[in-house]
């Protein structure tokens, strides 16, 4: 008997008429990782979050040891034994790791006050029985990314649950966090635990779990042991039948012949003698027009600083960032980002998008002044500008449906086609693909490198050496606030170069 059995699960969204989930089967065994995958909107999300109780379906049933639990009950799906881990954090930041963890679940002493020595205690507890790394005490807002993904899976261990649902738990993890995330999971299934989790990466598919369900347009269409697969076979699953997305890019040239075009009337993306980690000298790098340049970093080593003072979100104390030979900081800020640089920010969703707002407005940000006072009073223009963008990135979603709606996948494409729907002089990129499946990955690779075609320089931030390699034509490793290399990587693959790109990333090995 499975240890959960979901059957016939039919999730329809009125509001936006997309039917997310068509009579999805799973079974879920003890023991098992089990991968669910499939393209961005394919509905993996939503049966994770209707098995998880935070979602009510339409019709279908869920069994957890040959018994029912009701639909759409958080409560009733934790007492089963689920737990669910989320994409985006549901952890409250200005609380501690253990104040996290009994969040709703209080032990008061008297039956009025709130114990917070007892809440520490049996935080550490869960700790130290499941082996996390993590300090009870600590406040979230301090965590790196990897430990706030310990929090979320402790925090679902902590109420009981040894069947974990999580939905894209390495999307933001380096490829070493992400091999020490799976052994980890590794360990509690060997336990005894039964673990499905949503991915896009495929080697994560194949390497580490032990079977896969493939969703296409809300309907499972394949499910195998995962080794039995590979990345064409998951990759033909996963497509839809379907026409190549429009796209106003020829395609893109050799990686030569981008960077050895001369673009005399630019001079690239500059940052000069930045500083971005305590103690370390500063440094200088240099995008020519034409070029992709990737840095890459653990968390901690400088990457988020080195964000925050290229994209101008933070002020430098010493240093300048230059575009196209002016120093950013001295550029209007509205002309800035309207002809001057694409931005995606790592945080997708705390500063790259407003959540409220409506698809429509957040596609259309910076073309505010493309539109005169009737085009806001009479909507018609704007929806046709934005529903024409949407179509052309493959965005699955309403245009007047609220951003919050859509999938991590759909979020980011919606990112990508604001940032790079016209030409810059320079995009400063940071993780540009996280979220994205094979299809949505390879569109956004050819699009990054059209518009270095175009003559910007690309600066890319990636904890990923995958996706600094696929997109890069040189790569610079940061370890401790240093580049400790600077490697091209033009026409370069194979595990040699990885290696050799992690070993600088830790510090092993590379210039001084």
């Amino acid at each position: 008997m499975p240890t959960l059995s979901a059957r016939s699960l039919t999730k329809y969204y009125a509001e936006t008429r997309t039917l997310a989930n068509d009579s999805v089967s799973l079974d879920l065994e003890k023991g098992e990782l089990h991968a669910i995958v499939g393209e961005n909107g394919a509905g993996k999300s939503t049966l994770a979050r209707v098995i998880a109780g935070l979602e009510r379906p339409d019709s279908g049933s869920i069994q957890v040891r040959g018994r029912k639990i009701r639909p759409g009950s958080v409560r009733a799906a934790e007492a089963a034994g689920i737990g669910f881990v989320p994409q985006m954090s549901l952890l409250a930041p200005d609380l501690s790791v253990a104040e996290n963890l009994a969040l709703g679940r209080e032990t008061r002493s008297a039956g009025f006050f709130i114990s917070s020595k007892r809440i520490y205690v049996e935080a550490a507890l869960v700790m130290e029985r499941y082996g996390f790394g993590v300090d009870p005490g600590s406040r979230v807002s301090s965590l790196s990314v990897a430990q706030r993904r310990q929090a979320e899976i402790a925090r679902a261990l902590a109420r009981g649950g040894d069947i974990l649902i999580l939905d894209e738990p390495t999307s933001v993890l380096s490829e070493t966090e992400a091999d020490r995330l799976f052994d980890f999971l590794r360990g509690l299934a060997d336990a005894g635990a039964a673990i499905a989790f949503v991915t896009h990466r495929v080697s994560e598919l194949i390497e580490r779990a032990d079977r896969m369900t493939v969703l296409r347009e809300g309907r499972v269409v394949a499910s195998m042991p995962a080794p039995e697969a590979d990345e064409s076979l998951v990759a033909a699953l996963m497509s839809r039948s379907r026409t190549a997305l429009n796209s106003s890019c020829a395609a893109p040239s050799s990686v030569g012949d981008r960077v050895e075009r001369q673009y005399p009337e630019r001079k690239g993306l500059e940052l000069k003698d930045i500083r971005v980690h305590p103690g370390a000298e500063p440094f200088s790098l240099r995008v020519v027009p034409g070029e992709i340049l990737a840095v890459t970093a653990f968390a901690g080593n400088g990457l988020e600083r080195l964000e925050a003072i290229a994209s101008g979100m933070t002020e430098s104390e010493e240093g300048a960032v230059l575009i196209n030979g002016k120093d950013m900081g001295k550029i209007p800020r509205s002309r800035l980002r309207a002809d001057e640089l694409a931005y995606i920010p790592s945080d997708r969703e705390g500063t790259g998008l407003c959540l409220g707002s409506k698809l429509r407005d957040n596609l259309l940000a910076l073309r505010r002044g493309d539109y005169g006072k009737l085009d806001y009073l009479f909507s018609a223009r704007r929806d046709v500008d934005a529903d024409a963008l949407a179509k052309d990135f493959g965005i699955k979603g309403g245009i007047k449906e609220s951003a919050s709606a859509l999938s991590g996948g759909n979020r980011q494409k919606l990112l990508l086609a604001r940032e790079l729907e016209r030409p810059k002089k320079a995009l400063i990129l940071a993780e540009p693909l996280q979220g994205l499946d094979l299809g949505s990955r390879r569109d956004a690779i050819d699009r990054i490198r059209c518009a270095a075609d175009t003559g910007a320089a690309v600066l890319v931030l990636a904890s990923s050496v995958e996706d600094a390699m696929d997109l890069a034509d040189r790569v610079v490793a940061i370890y401790r606030g240093r580049a400790t290399c600077d490697m091209s990587v033009a026409g370069k693959q194979g595990s040699a170069v990885a290696a050799s790109i992690l070993a600088s990333m830790t510090g092993s090995s590379g210039m001084e």
